[in-house]
């Protein structure tokens, strides 16, 4: 318990300037920590490295923390999956989207846990907080492509894969359009 909260800690001060790109401006914490807890409420005996791993998975690519500051911080098999998941920034933007799908069948299974939950949090928010200036294009492409990435991490967890399958399914009727534009489903 000590280590996930000093996970909870560290991700907290490293994100302690970042918000959620949709209109509710939420604090981005919010996000590595329902990560986190979609993973235990589907795998509940995950190890506490990989939940750990999952309240830190974006401190690579977003915040600027290194593989090192994070095994000396917590352990190495805790940078490691961090790593894992980490995309890397010097890429341009849809290269390191291609990456993704193109890595995931080689991603560790603790790795592949976080990568699941955290397309499930991102598609997600595409029904609560969807990015400002996304359009039904945009957020139709998006579920797409994660769910080509997720693909490979299904074998790791049923629930998980189920509950990225109901979620998707929700945010594609959602996004639906008749002929004049309206929303139509919900």
């Amino acid at each position: 318990m000590q280590l996930l909260l000093k996970s909870v800690d560290f991700a907290a001060r490293a994100h302690r300037d970042q918000r959620r790109k949709g209109p509710a401006d939420e604090p981005y914490i919010n996000h590595p920590i329902e990560v986190s807890r979609l993973i235990v409420e589907c795998e509940p005996d995950t190890a506490e490295d990989v939940l750990c791993a999952a309240l830190l998975h974006d401190v690579i690519e977003d915040c600027g923390a290194t593989h090192g500051e994070i095994a000396a911080c917590f352990t190495e098999n805790i940078a490691n999956i961090v790593l894992e998941v980490s995309d890397d920034k010097a890429l341009p933007r849809d290269e390191r989207k291609a990456m993704q799908i193109q890595l995931a069948p080689r991603l560790s299974n603790d790795a592949k846990l976080v990568r699941l939950a955290d397309k499930i949090a991102n598609v997600g928010a595409m029904l609560t907080d969807t990015p400002i200036g996304w359009d039904r294009t945009q957020i139709l492409y998006y579920v797409d492509w994660a769910e080509n990435v997720i693909a490979p991490c299904r074998s790791v967890s049923q629930r998980l894969s189920d509950r990225f399958d109901a979620i998707a399914r929700d945010v594609r009727a959602w996004h639906a359009r008749d002929g004049d534009g309206e929303k139509t489903g919900f």
